[in-house]
């Protein structure tokens, strides 16, 4: 062995001291690096914000516009219009998502007409990098500021004259694309790019429910498709800071307001396993009608010699007639979901406008109006729970508890099931209500059907519409 002062005995010594300045080196890059996504995280989470606060306002001040509606109160507005305002609004809003559709067309922002959505946040997170190891531009991936732009405008137009369709989609898309702009703008890495879509994501989920845990991990269910330590940081800043930011300009009220649940009676809990079978059958019939849709529009524009960016006047003469029928189902349909879980309506009433709902998304879907799922299938779970809990109430005796209960539950899990994110559907529950009680019976039915969903069709919606063909 060799003495203190060998030759063997420096190498060594001196390798180990190389290797520790290296460590260190590594270790400051490394704090420097993550610090700047930190940041951007931050700063993403503060601008998608004040953007979800405009396209809010603006869905808001178009209804205003069209129908005479105040703080999205659209069924209200409508009731009191004269018939032919009604039927006329949706068809105009048709008319100018057709023009900011062709204008797209011509300007190359996609090839074909239809609005961003989360499956394209997805397939960019999947696509940052390409076979060989490269870093692929998201202005390639339908993720560049035109399309934000784009997608920004027609969900504009057309939740604002009445489309039946969510706005979470839209600002999912538009948040990732702003947050995917500067991750590039300032060379980051691919993991560090696909973080920042996570951020833009979030803030914009969050920022549309006032849930910042909902956003947080929305965003890693569903776009990132993983959790991984170092991205729960910066998605947290951007989530909360997002929430924050809609907080000040809108105040600090939940979307929905439901009845605080002190003490759940245990039955509740044994018909929950019920209520998650009949969420899980009406995923599968929504989650294939809307892949289907934009399908079965492109044939029907097809067979009767149109351009596909011609169908949204079509669907608007159809939501038209929607709206003089049953104008809850309209727009994002929070005012009657609200009322829902207020126990404002019969049980037979809901069903018909579960059933209405689904209709009506899926025809916007089909002709291209834009806008997402997220706000359609929470209507869907509303009015089937509070079926279901009007059926529990007569059966147990407890009245509108547990006509509200149920609908808090079926809410939570036919669009936890649609979307494939049980886990923050049942924290969006959570942090509407407050309950542990109504939140565990959210994921006890919430899990049943996502399983189920998952062994039958493969995945949820916007899984279905990557594996389907382009339209």
């Amino acid at each position: 062995m060799g003495s203190p002062n060998s030759p063997l005995t420096e190498e060594i010594k001196k390798r180990a001291s190389q290797s520790k300045a290296m460590v260190s080196r590594y270790s400051r890059r490394s704090l420097i690096s993550e610090s700047k996504v930190w940041l951007l995280a931050l700063f993403c989470g503060l601008l998608v914000g004040l953007v979800m606060a405009g396209l809010r306002a603006a869905i808001v001040g178009i209804e205003f516009i069209g129908f005479g509606a105040q703080d999205e109160r659209i069924t209200s507005a409508v009731t009191q219009l004269h018939p032919l305002r009604a039927l006329l609004i949706p068809v105009i809003g048709g008319f100018v998502v057709s023009a900011l559709l062709y204008i797209g067309l011509k300007l190359g922002i996609r090839g074909d007409p239809r609005i961003g959505g989360i499956r394209d946040v997805i397939e960019a997170r999947r696509h940052v990098l390409d076979r060989r190891g490269r870093t692929t531009p998201l202005v390639s991936l339908h993720m560049s500021l035109k399309d934000g732009l784009q997608t920004f405008l027609i969900a504009v137009a057309s939740l604002g004259s009445g489309a039946s369709a969510g706005r979470e989609g839209p600002a999912v898309h538009v948040g990732a694309v702003l947050s995917g702009f500067f991750a590039h703008r300032f060379n980051l890495t691919p993991a560090q790019i696909r973080a920042l879509l996570g951020c833009g994501a979030a803030a914009a989920v969050a920022s549309s429910f006032n849930a910042p845990l909902a956003g947080l991990l929305f965003a890693h269910e569903v776009v990132l498709g993983r959790y991984r330590t170092s991205d729960i940081g910066p998605i947290a800043v951007a989530s909360v800071s997002g929430s924050l930011v809609t907080r000040l300009i809108f105040g600090n009220n939940a979307v929905f307001a439901p009845p605080v649940f002190d003490d759940p009676p245990v039955i509740f809990f044994i018909g929950t396993p019920f209520i998650g079978l009949i969420a899980a059958g009406l995923a599968i019939v929504m989650i294939r009608a809307w892949v289907a849709a934009p399908h079965i529009g492109s044939r029907f524009a097809d067979k009767i010699k149109i351009p596909h960016w011609m169908l949204p006047p079509i669907a608007g003469l159809i939501i038209g007639v929607f709206a003089l029928a049953y104008p809850q189902v309209l727009s994002v349909g929070y005012e009657a979901t609200a009322t829902s879980i207020a126990t404002g309506y019969s049980a037979a009433f809901m069903l018909i406008l579960a059933v209405a709902k689904i209709a009506a998304t899926t025809i916007c879907i089909g002709a291209r109006f834009g806008g997402g799922v997220f706000s359609s299938s929470i209507f869907v779970g509303a009015m089937v729970g509070g079926v279901f809990g009007a059926i529990m109430a007569a059966l147990t005796g407890h009245g509108e508890m547990a006509q509200s209960f149920f609908t808090l539950v079926g809410m939570g899990a036919i669009s936890g099931a649609v979307l494939g994110a049980p886990i923050s559907t049942t924290l969006i529950v959570f942090e509407l209500t407050g309950s542990y009680e109504t939140s565990a019976a959210v994921l006890i039915a919430v899990s049943m059907a996502t399983v189920i969903v998952q062994a039958t069709v493969g995945g949820g919606v916007f899984e279905k519409q990557i594996r389907a063909d382009r339209f």
